[in-house]
């Protein structure tokens, strides 16, 4: 195997020193146009590649932020890190991308891992597992910035990004009540969340206010946000004595398998039943009958987290104020309410 170019190789092929040679790869303007166009030739034609480790050295900064979501495969997270990736790369930044799978153990291992990486901030939303928190607060203490996208944690001293949840469940269970519906449930992810007990929460207010009763079996919490277990729960539901007319699910994913269980129970929709979704996947207004739900910005929240951990990082070892983005959802009305 041949030994890796350098920049040493390449100022001795044209003469230059050193400092000449890395000045005009990080395209400074203190060096001459020519000299410029010379060396960046000479860097090609000899197959150099950068040591991105010895720059992070050499600058402290490693121009890598890292990203942890519970998975990638739900629209919500990829669209986020769409947006995440869309402002970082404008800013010469690039970013690694880990999914917990909604486990607390592997996202606190790489969480260390990317700490240990020496990337320059963390950008977070936590599993249905996690309870503890001092892995990232740990992160915090050696002075790397994180940022907390949609599911974030109180108890931590760290910017977040997130949903205004409880107003935007609160909203979409008044359009059901406004629809007639009176006897409405709430098919939600794993209460350990917070963004599932905000919902909830939001769920409970509105049914509070139109003075309708709020049915502890009309709560059905599902592990995991997937169709089949979205089908188990409607199942569930109509099973009891007294049938809901309306549902309100935490996740589109969820609403989706709500309705093709409801197809199979010959339930008609949204004649019998009304159901709501949460988030607007894309494939959620596809399917028939499109489902109303409230649309959360994804894209935009992953842009707005990625501008404040650039800036975090930026302001490091300097006073700076810790941001609180609330981002309020839109309801979008289609067929299945």
């Amino acid at each position: 195997m041949s030994k890796p170019i350098t920049i040493k190789d390449i100022a001795k092929k044209l003469n230059v020193s050193v400092a000449t040679v890395s000045r005009a790869l990080r395209g400074s303007t203190e060096i001459k146009k020519e000299t410029k166009m010379a060396v960046l030739e000479m860097a090609k034609e000899m197959d150099y590649h950068p040591n991105l480790l010895a720059s992070s050295l050499s600058s402290k900064k490693s121009k890598i932020i890292g990203v942890v979501v519970p998975t990638i495969n739900r629209y919500f997270w990829s669209n986020s890190i769409s947006g995440i990736e869309n402002i970082a790369y404008k800013k010469g930044y690039k970013v690694m991308i880990f999914q917990s799978g909604e486990s607390f153990t592997k996202e606190a291992e790489i969480v260390e891992t990317l700490a240990n990486s020496k990337v320059d901030g963390i950008i977070i939303a936590f599993s249905k597992e996690t309870k503890d928190f001092i892995h990232v607060q740990d992160v915090i203490n050696r002075g790397i910035p994180v940022v907390m996208l949609e599911r974030a944690c109180k108890k931590l001293t760290a910017s977040k990004v997130r949903t205004d949840d409880k107003n935007g469940a609160y909203t979409i269970t008044k359009h059901l009540i406004s629809k007639g519906r009176k006897n409405i449930a709430y098919i939600c992810g794993p209460l350990s969340l917070d963004v599932c007990r905000d919902r909830q929460k939001g769920f409970q207010d509105a049914l509070k206010e139109a003075a309708l009763p709020y049915r502890e079996e009309f709560v059905v919490e599902v592990e995991d946000f997937r169709f089949d277990q979205a089908g188990r729960a409607l199942e569930k539901l109509w099973g009891l004595q007294i049938k809901p007319d309306g549902i309100l699910c935490f996740a589109d994913i969820l609403a989706i398998g709500t309705i093709h269980a409801a197809e199979n129970l010959g339930i008609k929709i949204p004649d019998q039943l009304s159901i709501a979704g949460f988030g607007d996947d894309e494939t959620s207004r596809f399917i028939r009958p499109a489902i109303t739900t409230m649309s959360q910005p994804s894209f935009e929240m992953g842009e707005l987290a990625a501008q404040i951990i650039l800036e975090e990082i930026q302001l490091l070892g300097e006073p700076h104020p810790i941001r609180s983005e609330i981002i309020k959802p839109q309801i979008i009305i289609r067929e299945s309410t």
